[in-house]
């Protein structure tokens, strides 16, 4: 998929990380298991962005599909791991108040 596994690798959990921090502060009524499963997928859209890289279609071969799970599952691992560092901000406080 891109030249550089370690880089892919390293980029797609961060990724993923960022993700879960934002969705965790930001949005507080989403659920852990929602929040994990999208911080682990969304990603996957960049990457494969980058793997058609201008062209019309591309071909994706079996081991391009089987990185592609391997990296999801990388990016729930990382969302959880995440989840028990930052905590998820209070739904009471971030509501809007009625007039």
């Amino acid at each position: 998929m891109i030249d550089s596994a370690a880089f892919l690798i390293g980029s797609y959990g961060a990724m993923a990380a960022g993700l879960s921090m934002t969705i965790a502060k930001v949005s507080p009524t989403i659920g852990p298991k929602m929040r994990h499963l999208f911080s682990g997928a969304a990603p996957l859209a960049a990457v494969l962005a980058t793997r058609l890289g201008g062209a019309d279609s591309v071909v994706l071969q079996g081991m391009d599909l089987f990185a592609a799970g391997g990296l999801v599952v990388l990016g729930v691992v990382t969302s959880s791991a995440v989840g028990k560092v930052v905590p998820t901000a209070d739904a009471k406080d971030r509501k809007l108040l009625s007039r």
